[in-house]
C-alpha cells in the first residue's frame, strides 16, 4: 500500500512539473528577446579583441541581446597576453577577452561603471524603471 502511495505521489509532482514547464514556455513565446545594443566588434586575426574597449562593446552586445545575460551578465575584461620570461616579446601583445564576472582573477578589469544602479543598467546605460528592457 505505501508503495502504491507513493507512486501516486511521484505521479502527481511529474504531472505539476509538466504544468510549470507549459507555463514557462507560454510566457517564452510572449517575450521575445531584446534587439542587443550597439554593432559586434571584430576578432582580430588571432581570435581576440584589440583593445579593452572592443572587448566590452562585444561582451555588451552579447549581453544586451538575451534577458538571461543581461539580468545576470556584468561585463570584465582583461588583455590575455603575459609575458613569458626567456622568450622573444611577440609583435601582437594585445589579445583581450571578456566575460560575465571577474571570477578569471585580479587582472579582469569592470567595463562599465555604473553610478546609479536604479536608473542604469549593468553596461551602464540609463533605464527607465517603470519600463524595463526585460521585466
Amino acid at each position: 500500500m505505501a508503495c502504491i502511495r507513493r507512486a501516486g505521489a511521484a505521479l502527481l509532482l511529474v504531472l505539476a512539473g509538466s504544468a510549470d514547464a507549459r507555463t514557462l514556455r507560454a510566457l517564452a513565446a510572449q517575450q521575445p528577446p531584446p534587439e542587443p545594443v550597439g554593432e559586434a566588434p571584430e576578432r582580430d586575426k588571432d581570435g581576440g579583441f584589440g583593445s579593452k574597449a572592443a572587448a566590452c562593446g562585444a561582451c555588451k552586445f552579447a549581453a544586451t541581446g538575451s534577458c538571461a545575460m543581461y539580468k545576470s551578465c556584468v561585463c570584465y575584461a582583461t588583455n590575455a597576453h603575459f609575458s613569458v620570461g626567456g622568450l622573444p616579446e611577440p609583435t601582437d601583445t594585445a589579445h583581450f577577452a571578456w566575460a560575465c564576472g571577474n571570477e578569471g582573477g585580479s587582472k579582469y578589469e569592470l567595463c562599465f561603471a555604473v553610478s546609479n544602479e536604479l536608473y542604469q543598467d549593468p553596461f551602464g546605460d540609463k533605464i527607465d524603471p517603470n519600463n524595463l528592457k526585460c521585466p
